[in-house]
């Protein structure tokens, strides 16, 4: 059994007398076929975003820890004291 680990289902091409399983381009035996291919979906977890109002802005908060503002001074300075005032990291 062969496996593949990919988000979409496996296909079989060939190309100059080679057999490979896509999208992985992954080389197989000649002859192979979709049964003997064993298929793996990858587990995607989506990132983690908090949303906040402070008074008439929006906060975003981010897995990764980044806070961003809508505000003006964020806006053009990349710094104020709504996305400074919460916490980093979710």
């Amino acid at each position: 059994m062969i496996e593949v680990f990919t988000p979409v289902p496996p296909a079989l091409t060939e190309i100059h007398g080679k057999t490979y399983v896509v999208p992985s381009w992954q080389e197989v035996a000649k002859g192979t076929t979709l049964d003997m291919i064993s298929w793996q979906r990858p587990i995607v977890v989506a990132p983690t975003i908090i949303t906040k109002h402070v008074s008439k802005y929006i906060i975003t908060i981010y897995a990764d820890g980044r806070v961003t503002c809508d505000c003006p001074g964020y806006t053009f300075r990349r710094k104020c004291k709504h996305a400074d005032a919460e916490p980093r990291g979710v």
